[in-house]
């Protein structure tokens, strides 16, 4: 009988023995990580605080739209609604929001590259526009939300462009050097491709008194193409009916008429109207002080 006894109050600390080492086994895995899928995610989020890691735990922004905008189409808008709104996690971790740009190039499409802080919001914030960089190019936006620690959420819009005038050439197709007549031309190059809305005429004047070249107006009024500022001329003239020629992003304007009259100088091209737009998308043309080409040549 005392032998059973033995042998029973043996295993009772048998069982206790290995109870405890399971214990401390547990213990050591969760302060370390080893055991999967109890604590590496913890750890990995406290290791990694400074990174996005922890997107599930801050509301993304949603819905983001871009377009351009601005009296002259000089601005991109940017417009999303904020993750602050987030019906979950409550309560809701957005404590702010950041804008960061990134110059996407004169490609054909979009090349972003490393994105930089362009501003900081409030967490209710859901627009912006930007009127920065150089505006031929392609631009790249992102909106982040931001919390009170450093954990992050970052949401990319569709990249989006201005359609700009980077050159305008006047060219002596005439004969005479410095004088507008008919067969001049005047070469529009812009950052993409274009349409030309029909008919593919349009009138050209020349303004003594305003020292201007107007494409798609008279002397006065806003032409429905642009015009060259700055310049001298020695008499009004309409050269009506005269001719555009499409290829790619430049388009050429040949003058039609019998008059005459002295041209010389050169000054800022300020594009405006509704004739040319962007093929890809119909957008309107940047007349704004950055997109503002100073043209070359003579009549």
């Amino acid at each position: 009988m005392l032998r059973s006894l033995f042998h029973t109050v043996l295993a009772r600390r048998r069982r206790l023995a290995v109870a405890l080492v399971a214990v401390l086994a547990v213990g050591y895995g969760l302060a370390t990580g080893a055991i999967p899928g109890v604590s590496a995610t913890f750890s990995a989020e406290t290791e990694n605080s400074s990174s996005s890691f922890a997107g599930g735990w801050i509301p993304a922004p949603t819905g983001l739209s871009d377009a351009v905008a601005g009296s002259a189409n000089d601005q991109r808008s940017l417009s999303w609604t904020s993750g602050a709104s987030a019906a979950s996690p409550s309560p809701n971790p957005v404590t702010g929001q950041t804008i960061l740009a990134a110059d996407g190039g004169s490609g054909d499409s979009a090349s972003c590259g490393a994105y930089s802080t362009l501003t900081t919001l409030s967490a209710t914030a859901t627009s912006y526009s930007d009127s920065a960089g150089t505006a031929a190019d392609w631009w790249c936006y992102q909106v982040v939300s931001t919390s009170a620690t450093t954990w992050t959420t970052a949401a990319t819009f569709t990249p989006v462009r201005l359609f700009v005038p980077i050159s305008v050439v006047l060219g002596n197709g005439g004969g005479t050097l410095g004088t507008s007549e008919a067969g001049d031309t005047i070469t529009i190059t812009y950052n993409q491709d274009v349409k030309v809305k029909n008919p593919q005429t349009v009138a050209v004047h020349v303004c003594k008194n305003q020292g201007l070249i107007t494409i798609g107006a008279g002397c006065t009024g806003t032409p429905s193409i642009g015009e060259v500022t700055g310049v001298t001329v020695s008499a009004n003239n309409n050269y009506a009916g005269s001719t555009i020629a499409v290829s790619g992003p430049t388009i050429t304007i040949t003058l039609v008429s019998s008059g005459t009259a002295t041209v010389s100088g050169n000054g800022p091209f300020i594009a405006s109207g509704t004739k040319v737009v962007a093929l890809s998308d119909g957008t309107n043309v940047c007349g704004g002080s950055a997109c503002q080409p100073t043209s070359s040549g003579s009549f």
